[in-house]
């Protein structure tokens, strides 16, 4: 016989929290551990992303003058960047614009991870030249040997 007083559903709850307590105080430590093992991964993969990345030179043309519509289309490209990271957290993945003066030449460069160097070099205007900077350190350059003047 169950008596119905008002709140001794609270009771009642209460009791079936405090037979689970001790399933919960087992569980905490392994759901911390897991959370610990994905932080550390994310971050490792996002400094990894960072250390690696791809630069292009945007160089326009004089009469560089974008429609709106040229101008929307290369912000969705832009936006493809982060989807070509291949599951790179956002802070690793984004796609930079960086400007800098040189002797009065005003120079624009797009940076993101190297693997969404093909959706970077894409041009994105018409009237826009896309110049790859990155360097390729395994690339060594041949050299051939110089011929003497009496080898024939």
């Amino acid at each position: 016989m169950r008596i119905d007083l008002p709140r001794a559903d609270v009771f009642f709850d209460a009791v079936d929290w405090a037979a689970a307590t001790p399933y919960l105080a087992a569980l905490s430590p392994v759901a911390l551990a897991i959370w610990i093992c994905v932080a550390v991964r994310r971050a490792r993969l996002v400094r990894d992303t960072l250390a690696d990345r791809v630069t292009v030179e945007v160089v326009p043309t004089s009469t560089f003058d974008p429609s709106e519509g040229e101008v929307g289309r290369w912000a969705r490209q832009l936006g493809r960047v982060h989807h070509a990271a291949d599951g790179v957290p956002a802070r690793g993945s984004a796609a930079r614009l960086r400007y800098s003066a040189e002797d009065g030449t005003m120079r624009c460069f797009l940076e993101g991870p190297a693997t969404a160097d093909a959706v970077l070099a894409m041009p994105g205007f018409a009237e826009v030249e896309v110049r790859a900077h990155q360097a390729h350190k395994d690339i060594q350059p041949v050299r051939f040997p110089q011929q003497t003047q009496g080898a024939k």
